[in-house]
């Protein structure tokens, strides 16, 4: 394999990465190690690394087997995958180079066989670790044995690299959601990670959820806590090495790169819209002027190509951090839910269940009543008539777990954060200097997002929903709009006349 092997300067960077005039340049004969690569950043930037740096010597990807599935049917369902069939089609050998290696950031020496960790320690050059679990509500042992100490063993291989040229990991903007106003750099948390860490280890289950409880009332999700003390190992074990942290915003589907409105995970806020869009949601908590921080993943994912190559050289004594946000463009969430509602009634799901009209509440109890009480009797009508009908109830099912996902991102539709972007532009001003620098978006000025918004909705019909569009959905909107009109004139009517009963 042609493993890259250049002399590196007296200060550890490689001496010819100076003179390198394009990205594809930078990473020819590299090896590269993707940690992730079946998760959504991660399988995007396969494909990226792939398609524009045809040059790449080997990337290798790690992958854990399941129950009922092999590291071997997992990577031909990844390969498989209709993103990579450009790629296919002008270069059918491109994917012979991406190498499935087993193993786990969850395990000891992630669960690497003698064999494969010696490959990997000879072979690659760069690392991308992306894999991590990023549901909100996972358990705090859970979330800090994948995100902490899974990062602390991806460290411990790359330190012993026989040729490495830079580490990229994949954190997030809301590591340090406590604060309002967020540098590009570290910051530290009261309980230090290798006291979380033993704490997990050996505390029983009542403490740690004792625990738990405790940094909640700091930290939105145990997810956002467990990836905050990632980046504290990463500042503690990597100072002035070529190490960063790319800390992306919410990540929503792809503006253009593979096809606009790629998107392969259901986060919470594409359930929102979903949710939004088939009419079970009446009321969100939250403030319309709040700034919503958002970024397509084709972006996310150039920023991490890029910034392999710029902390190459531009390296500081403290591990590097690039806030890979949009907040330089803002959008705010009352203007997300106008353009849901907006593209819910120009091109309606086909399952639409009710009306499509959803607002934001910032007293909670206003919110309480409006997110139930238009819904309820409906809800209950609808499930009574599925009885009859033996089919399964769903709408009292839908809404608790609107509720629910609601409650979970209340967080961020309450607050906003200002990010510094220092590091970040100053990237976005050397790439352009490249030949290939084209192939990379790195600027969001310009974005119109209710544009993407649309694109965003029809990224979630096709790729999620798989559906495509039928002239009955028309239909069947017109029908429950007029339903919706009845139910809250017929709402008002019983509230008035409650109102006239009291007073008189």
């Amino acid at each position: 394999m042609d493993t890259i092997n250049r002399e590196t300067n007296e200060n550890g960077t490689n001496g010819g990465l100076n003179k390198t005039n394009s990205l594809e340049e930078f990473y020819a004969g590299c090896g590269i190690l993707v940690t992730g690569a079946t998760g959504f950043v991660g399988k995007g930037l396969l494909e990226k690394l792939i398609r524009m740096c045809p040059r790449i010597a080997a990337i290798f990807i790690l992958i854990r087997p399941k129950t009922n599935e092999t590291i071997e049917q997992r990577f031909k369902k990844l390969i498989d995958d209709p993103i990579y069939d450009a790629i296919k089609a002008k270069r059918p050998s491109a994917l012979n180079k991406v190498y499935p290696v087993k193993g786990d950031v969850s395990l000891p020496d992630l669960g690497l066989s003698r064999e494969h960790r010696n490959l990997l320690l000879e072979e690659v050059n760069i690392v991308f670790h992306a894999a991590a679990t990023v549901r909100f509500n996972e358990p705090l042992h859970v979330a800090v044995n994948v995100n902490t100490k899974g990062t602390a063993r991806i460290i411990e291989l790359w330190n012993e690299l026989k040729h490495p040229i830079s580490f990229i990991h994949v954190s997030t903007a809301f590591s340090n959601a406590n604060l309002y106003e967020i540098g590009e750099k570290v910051y530290t948390t009261s309980l230090k990670p290798s006291e979380v860490m033993d704490m997990c280890d050996q505390f029983d289950k009542n403490s740690i959820n004792l625990m738990e409880k405790e940094i909640l009332k700091t930290y939105p999700n145990t997810y956002a806590f467990s990836k905050n003390l990632a980046e504290q190992i990463l500042a503690s074990k990597c100072k002035d090495l070529p190490v960063a942290i790319v800390r992306p915003s919410i990540i929503g589907p792809s503006l253009e790169e593979p096809c606009p409105g790629w998107i392969e995970n259901i986060s919470a806020l594409t359930s929102t819209f979903v949710l939004i869009g088939r009419g079970c949601a009446t009321a969100i908590r939250g403030m319309r002027e709040v700034r919503l921080d958002l970024v397509p993943v084709d972006f996310v994912i150039d920023m991490i190509i890029c910034t392999a190559w710029h902390v190459t050289l531009h390296r500081d004594h403290e591990v590097k951090v690039y806030n890979c946000t949009s907040n330089a463009c803002p959008f705010k969430w009352g203007q997300l839910i106008d353009a849901i509602l907006k593209c819910s009634t120009e091109m309606p799901l086909n399952d639409t269940l009710w009306y499509p009209d959803c607002s934001l509440i910032a007293n909670r109890y206003i919110h309480r009543v409006l997110c139930v009480t238009p819904r309820v009797l409906p809800a209950v009508v609808i499930d009574i008539f599925l009885r009859l009908r033996g089919s399964k109830p769903i709408m009292m099912k839908l809404l608790k777990n609107g509720n629910k996902l609601f409650s979970s991102v209340k967080y961020f539709t309450m607050h906003e954060w200002t990010f510094q972007k220092d590091n970040c532009s100053d990237l976005a001003r050397k790439v352009k200097m490249f030949n290939d620098s084209d192939m990379v978006k790195l600027d969001l000025r310009a974005m119109n997002w209710e544009k993407y918004v649309a694109i965003y909705y029809m990224g979630i019909r096709k790729f999620i929903l798989k559906e495509d569009f039928k002239s009955t959905a028309r239909q069947r909107l017109s029908r429950l709009y007029w339903i919706h009109q009845i139910t809250k004139m017929s709402g008002i009517t019983i509230l008035l006349w409650i109102i006239y009963c009291i007073v008189y």
